[in-house]
């Protein structure tokens, strides 16, 4: 219970901070990291929750959209890769960071990654920081 308690504040954390650089115009998706990482961490039910927690607080309007259809998904797909993989938690989150990131940035606006790589190794590098830091305070909470 503890521990979900913790990844509940891990992603409060996320977005006070992705909130607070969207305000200086620099954009990184640390609750979409978060997200990621903790597929690796709960069972498919407290996923559930935090995916759903996510998309109302990124977008409390009734109306789903194809972004929130592919923010919520990636999270599910990193859950099956964790249950499907032989490679290590760590670095399966790390990848699915990366391989998630792609996904995003290639279905939300594909013109905007071509044409500014550099925000996206922003986000990408500052994602996996997050993520790395979300998953190594999470795994040693729970004493693996």
């Amino acid at each position: 219970m503890m521990r979900f308690i913790l990844a509940c504040l891990f992603l409060a954390l996320a977005f006070v901070l992705q909130f607070w650089f969207t305000s200086f115009g620099i954009f990184i998706n640390f609750s979409f990291a978060t997200l990621i990482v903790l597929a690796f961490l709960f069972d498919i039910w407290d996923v559930l929750f935090f995916v759903l927690a996510a998309i109302f607080i990124i977008n409390w309007q009734p109306a789903p959209s194809w972004e929130l259809f592919v923010f919520a998904a990636v999270p599910f797909g990193a859950y099956a890769i964790h249950h499907y993989s032989q490679w290590e938690a760590w670095v399966a989150s790390l990848a699915s960071i990366v391989i998630g990131l792609f996904i995003l940035y290639i279905a939300i606006a594909p013109q905007l990654f071509l044409a500014n790589a550099g925000a996206f190794f922003t986000d990408l590098f500052a994602c996996m920081v997050f993520g790395a830091v979300v998953f190594g305070a999470l795994n040693r909470r729970e004493g693996r």
